[in-house]
C-alpha cells in the first residue's frame, strides 16, 4: 500500500473524496485540508512535518485562499516530492444560471498576472480603511489585513514557481489509471497490480439486469445541474444561550459501515460522472439498486446523481421519497428532499423535511443556519424560531459569519435586542472580516446608540468592501457632524455571495437601492432649486480607462469641473481611490471605480455588463490605456513587449469599445474618443512596433466612424507626440528612472493639455464631431525632430 499525503482547501473535497475513492485499493490518502477562515491554519504549516510524498491539487479556490498561498513556497520547496495537480473549479454564471467549470491554469503570464493581480487589489482594497478600525473587531481586522498583505507579497513568486514547475491538469493525472501517481511515487511494480485490479470486474454482476449496457453512454434527459447538499433542523431551540447539547466535532460521512458491494458500486458511480459519464454511473447505481433493494444507500445515492446530472427534480424527489417511505428518519434523505423542495419553491415542504430531520439529528452539518434562513426569508411571523435556530448555528464549533449577521439582523429587528445584535455583529466580522452587509449593518445599529466614531469605521469598512453603501443618504447619515441627521432604516443587505446566499443578495441590495430612491427623492422635493445653472456634464457618464496616472488621470480632473459623472478603470486600487476621494472633495461629483486590467477580456466584459442601473448608460467613452515597451529594432525586440503593447493598445480598445457601443446603438446616442498618437502618423526608428500599434488605434478610429455613423455615435481622437507627466517613458524603459528622462531639455506637452483637448471634444453641441486632434509642443516638430536647446522659454506660466 503506498501512502501519499493529499493537500487541498476544503472547497475541492469532493474531488479529494473521488481521488481516493478511486484509489483506495492500492493507495492510503492522508487527508490535510484548510478553510479560508481568518484564524484557520495554514496550509504551509501543516505540511511542514509531513515526510510522505505530498500530492496537492490547486484550482482557482486554492489559489485565491490565504491559508493556502501564505508561505506557499514551503510547500514545493524540494524538501519533500510535491506533485502540483490543476484541477477543474467550478463557479456559478448567473447569467446563463448554471454551473461553469473550466480546467485551472498557469500556463501562461497572463493566467499568472489574473492571480498576481487578485491578491493586490484584495490587499489594497482592505488596507483604506484598516487605519480607521477602532472597536468593532479592529484588532481581528488587522491581523486578516496582515494575512492578506503578506500573501499579496508573496503570491508572484508562488504562481510563477508553480508554473515552471512540473505539473499535470486533473486529466493528465488520471489517465491510464492514474499513472502519473505512481510514476512519481517511483513505485511502477504498484501500478501494474493497480491497473490489472482496475481491468478486471470487481463483482460478478452478470445476473443482475441492466448492467450490459453500462458505458453504452445513453444520455441522461435535461442539463447538467450541480446541487449542494445543505440541511436543517425542527424543534426550535430555547433562546436561553447555554441550552442544548454540544454539537458533534465531525459528522460521520454517509458511506460509512456501509454493505462493501454497495460501497464498491458508489463509488464507481461517482468515478464515472467524475469522468464525465453519468449516464453509465446512474445505470450503475439503478441496476444496483434492484439487486439490492434493500441497500437504502443505493436508492439515496441514485436519487442524489439524479439530481445533480439532469437538473430535473422530479425524478430524484420520487425515488427520495420512495426511501423515506421504507426509512422515514433517514437524514441524507430528509436533507435532500428539503433541498429538492426549497429549490421548487415549495418551502412548507422543505420546512417540514429539515424539521423532522431536526429531530432526528439536531445538529446535522449547516442545518440550523439553513432553517434559520429559511424561516427568516419565508416564514417571518415565525421569526422568534427563525432567531433560535440561528442562534444555535452560532454555536457550532465552526460557525460562519453569516450565521452571527443573519441573527444579528433578526436580534436588531423584530426581536428588539439590539446591544446583543451589535454583540453578534462583532463575532460576525471577527469571522469574516470582509462580511461587508455586516459592517453596514453594525454601523446602523453604532449610529443609533451615538457611537458615532464606531459607526464612521464601520461605514467605510462596508463602502471599502461594497460599493453598494456608497449612496449620498449613506453619505450624509455617517458625515461626522452629529446625530441629528437621520438615519437611513435598518436594511437586510443580504449574505456574500460566497456563502451561496446570491438571492437573498440580489434582493437585498434592491431593497437599499429602493430605500435610496425614496430617501433621494424625499431629500429633492424638500431642498430649494440650485442658484447656479447646471454644469455642461451634468446627468452624463464618462468612462475612462487608465485612470490612475498621465492624460487618464488629467481627463478625470478636467471633467471633474464640468460635471460629469466617472467611472474610472485602471489596475491599482489605490490610485484609483485616492482620485476618487480627491474629485469628491473638489467637486462633488460621483465616481465608480473599476480595478481591472484591459487585457482581461472576461473581466471587463463582465464588469461592463454587471454596472449597477444607475451606471449603465455610458455617453462616452474615453479609450485611454495604453503603452511603449522597449525601443530596440525590430530585430532585436523583445516579444513579450510586443505582446503587451498589442494587447493593451489594440486588444484593451477592442474589448471596452466592443462591451460598451451596443449600448449607444441602442440608444442611438453616444461618443468615443479613442487615444491615440503621433506614432499612429509617422514611424520613427526603434519605434517599429510602438509605432505599429498606434497606426491601428487610428485605423480602428476611421473604420469606427463609418460603422456607427448611422446610428448618431461620434467617433475622434486625440493624438499627442511627447508628453510629460506621465508614466509613458519609465514603463517604456521598463522603470529605469535615468533612462526616463527626456524631457530635460526641452518643453514637450503636459497630461493637462491633453485633458483639455479632450474636454473640448466631449463639449462640442451634438451636431459637432471633432474627428482628430493633433498635438505637439511648440520644440517639437516631429517624431525625431526636436529643439532640445532648453525649456526655459515656453515653461508653463506656474512654472
Amino acid at each position: 500500500m503506498l501512502t501519499i499525503t493529499l493537500a487541498y482547501t476544503s472547497e475541492n473535497q469532493s474531488t479529494a473524496h473521488r481521488l481516493t475513492g478511486d484509489l483506495s485499493s492500492h493507495v492510503n490518502f492522508e487527508h490535510v485540508v484548510v478553510g479560508k477562515a481568518n484564524e484557520g491554519p495554514v496550509l504551509a504549516d501543516l505540511l511542514e512535518p509531513v515526510e510522505t510524498p505530498v500530492l496537492v491539487l490547486i484550482s482557482d479556490d486554492f489559489l485565491t485562499n490565504p491559508n493556502c498561498m501564505l508561505r506557499g513556497r514551503k510547500i514545493f520547496d524540494g524538501q519533500r516530492e510535491t506533485l502540483p495537480v490543476f484541477i477543474r473549479s467550478h463557479s456559478y454564471d448567473a447569467a446563463a444560471d448554471e454551473v461553469i467549470s473550466r480546467q485551472t491554469s498557469l500556463a501562461n503570464q497572463a493566467e499568472v498576472m489574473h492571480y498576481v493581480n487578485h491578491w493586490q487589489d484584495r490587499y489594497i482594497d482592505l488596507r483604506r480603511e484598516a487605519e480607521e478600525l477602532t472597536a468593532q473587531g479592529g484588532e481581528s481586522f488587522k491581523q486578516y489585513l496582515k494575512k492578506i498583505r503578506e500573501t499579496s507579497t508573496q503570491a508572484e513568486e508562488l504562481l510563477h514557481s508553480l508554473k515552471d514547475s512540473w505539473s499535470l491538469t486533473e486529466a493528465q493525472f488520471a489517465a491510464n489509471h492514474y499513472h502519473q501517481l505512481f510514476i512519481f511515487a517511483e513505485r511502477p511494480a504498484l501500478w501494474e497490480e493497480f491497473k490489472t485490479f482496475e481491468e478486471a470486474p470487481p463483482i460478478d454482476v452478470s445476473d443482475i439486469p441492466g448492467l450490459s449496457m453500462l458505458g453504452a453512454g445513453a444520455p441522461v434527459q435535461g442539463e447538467v445541474e450541480e446541487q449542494s447538499l445543505v440541511s436543517e433542523a425542527q424543534t426550535p431551540p430555547p433562546m436561553d444561550d447555554n441550552d442544548g447539547p454540544e454539537p458533534p466535532k465531525e459528522k460521520v460521512a454517509p458511506m460509512q459501515g456501509m454493505d462493501d458491494q454497495a460501497g464498491i458500486w458508489i463509488e464507481r458511480a461517482w468515478a464515472l460522472f467524475d469522468d464525465g459519464d453519468a449516464a453509465s454511473g446512474l445505470e450503475l447505481l439503478n441496476a444496483g439498486r434492484e439487486a439490492l433493494p434493500d441497500q437504502l444507500s443505493l436508492h439515496y445515492h441514485y436519487a442524489l446523481l439524479l439530481a445533480t446530472t439532469t437538473g430535473e427534480a422530479t425524478a430524484a424527489q420520487r425515488e427520495i421519497e420512495a426511501l423515506l417511505d421504507k426509512s422515514p428518519d433517514h437524514p441524507d434523505a430528509l436533507f435532500l428532499n428539503g433541498e429538492l423542495h426549497e429549490a421548487g419553491g415549495r418551502f412548507q415542504k422543505a420546512r417540514d423535511n429539515w424539521e423532522n430531520l431536526s429531530d432526528v439529528e439536531p445538529f446535522y452539518p449547516d442545518l440550523n443556519y439553513r432553517l434559520g434562513v429559511l424561516l427568516a426569508d419565508h416564514f417571518p411571523e415565525d421569526y422568534l424560531d427563525a432567531a433560535a435556530y440561528l442562534r444555535r448555528a452560532t454555536k457550532a464549533k465552526e460557525a460562519s459569519g453569516d450565521a452571527f449577521y443573519r441573527y444579528a439582523v433578526l436580534l436588531a429587528g423584530p426581536v428588539e435586542r439590539r446591544k446583543k445584535a451589535i454583540k453578534q455583529l462583532k463575532k460576525a466580522i471577527e469571522i469574516s472580516p470582509s462580511h461587508a452587509a455586516a459592517h453596514y449593518q453594525l454601523a446602523v445599529l453604532l449610529h443609533g446608540q451615538g457611537e458615532l466614531v464606531g459607526a464612521q469605521n464601520a461605514f467605510k469598512t462596508a463602502v471599502g468592501l461594497d460599493r453598494a453603501y456608497d449612496t449620498p443618504v449613506n453619505r450624509q447619515a455617517f458625515a461626522s457632524a452629529p446625530a441629528a441627521v437621520e438615519m437611513p432604516e435598518v436594511v437586510v443587505a443580504g449574505t456574500p455571495a460566497e456563502e451561496d446566499a446570491l438571492a437573498s443578495l440580489k434582493k437585498s441590495i434592491a431593497d437599499l437601492e429602493a430605500m435610496i430612491k425614496d430617501r433621494d427623492a424625499a431629500a429633492a422635493e424638500s431642498s430649494p432649486a440650485p442658484a447656479s445653472s447646471p454644469k455642461i456634464g451634468s446627468g452624463k457618464t464618462v468612462f475612462i480607462s487608465g485612470a490612475t496616472a498621465g492624460i487618464g488621470r488629467a481627463t478625470a480632473r478636467a471633467l471633474a469641473e464640468d460635471g460629469y459623472r466617472l467611472i474610472l478603470l485602471g489596475r491599482r486600487r489605490e490610485r484609483l481611490s485616492e482620485l476618487e476621494a480627491e474629485l469628491h472633495e473638489k467637486h462633488g461629483v460621483e465616481t465608480y471605480l473599476l480595478s481591472i486590467d484591459v487585457r482581461d477580456r472576461d473581466g471587463l466584459t463582465a464588469a461592463i455588463a454587471s454596472l449597477p442601473e444607475a451606471w449603465s448608460t455610458i455617453d462616452v467613452l474615453i479609450n485611454n490605456a495604453g503603452k511603449a515597451k522597449g525601443v530596440d529594432p525590430i530585430h532585436e525586440g523583445s516579444l513579450d513587449h510586443w505582446d503587451e503593447m498589442i494587447d493593451v493598445n489594440l486588444k484593451g480598445l477592442l474589448y471596452l469599445t466592443r462591451a460598451i457601443t451596443p449600448g449607444m446603438v441602442a440608444r442611438k446616442s453616444g461618443m468615443v474618443i479613442n487615444v491615440a498618437s503621433t506614432a499612429g502618423k509617422e514611424v520613427y526608428p526603434n519605434g517599429n512596433v510602438y509605432c505599429a500599434t498606434k497606426h491601428g488605434v487610428d485605423a480602428l478610429t476611421r473604420a469606427m466612424r463609418l460603422d456607427l455613423v448611422k446610428h448618431g455615435i461620434r467617433i475622434g481622437q486625440v493624438a499627442p507626440a511627447m508628453v510629460e507627466e506621465t508614466e509613458f517613458s519609465l514603463v517604456r524603459y521598463d522603470g529605469d528612472a535615468e533612462r526616463a528622462k527626456i524631457y530635460g531639455d526641452f518643453q514637450p506637452l503636459r497630461s493637462p493639455d491633453v485633458a483639455e483637448s479632450i474636454r473640448f471634444m466631449i463639449n462640442q453641441p451634438r451636431h459637432v464631431n471633432i474627428l482628430d486632434i493633433v498635438l505637439q509642443g511648440t520644440q517639437q516638430a516631429s517624431s525625431t525632430v526636436v529643439d532640445r536647446s532648453g525649456r526655459e522659454r515656453f515653461a508653463p506660466e506656474e512654472e
